[in-house]
């Protein structure tokens, strides 16, 4: 477009700020053609986002907070996420599909950061239960401190837990429906009960 016709018409409205984020944009298709253990950063955003639409119907919106999209929100929270969880592909991959699958219905509103993924309760009880969960050398024993998330279900049906020990007597007792439930819940957080089983 010329200089006269942006002065005519007052300037594009596009959907990203600059060329880089187009580029940037623009690899999130490799995910359809790319092997998995070549995704870069870019492509495990590009998912995270085509799940998102699938959920919400709408395009995560984007913070657009620096001109450069290598230095931008979204990507400092995904290497942060790396930092915490691992740098394969594959098990981030495994984490965004686990994050939709159990996170996201049980969100109260429509998430609207990438940030959710980053918080230690989520990240820690993951790597905990699920990415460590069939390994037999986790280093957790009776005293070890039970994640947050698994200490609410329990309050909520009055029981005060806080530490795996305490979770293996409760699994212990005669079983009322709501003990059941409670169960079945941190289950489906993605608590794994072979490590009641396994903790001294």
């Amino acid at each position: 477009m010329t200089k006269e016709k942006i002065e005519e018409t007052g300037g594009e409205l596009t959907g990203v700020p600059n060329e880089k984020y187009a580029k940037f944009f623009a690899k999130f298709t490799e995910i359809d053609v790319l092997p998995l253990e070549e995704w870069k950063v870019a492509h495990l955003l590009g998912y995270f986002c085509k799940k998102y639409k699938a959920i919400y119907g709408i395009d995560y919106p984007w913070k657009f907070n620096h001109q450069n999209p290598n230095k931008c929100f979204e990507v400092w929270q995904f290497n942060t996420l790396c930092a915490k969880l691992s740098a394969n592909p594959k098990i981030l991959k495994e984490y965004i599909d686990w994050a939709y699958q159990i996170l996201v219905p049980q969100a109260k509103r429509r998430l609207t950061s990438i940030s959710f993924l980053t918080r230690d309760e989520v990240v820690n009880p993951y790597k905990m239960n699920i990415l460590l969960g069939g390994k037999k050398n986790l280093n957790v024993d009776r005293s070890t401190e039970l994640p947050e998330t698994y200490c609410e279900v329990f309050r909520n049906i009055g029981i005060s837990i806080a530490n795996y020990g305490e979770l293996a007597f409760v699994a212990h007792m005669t079983q009322t429906s709501q003990m059941t439930g409670a169960f079945q819940k941190i289950e489906e957080l993605g608590f794994d009960m072979e490590i009641l089983e396994r903790i001294v």
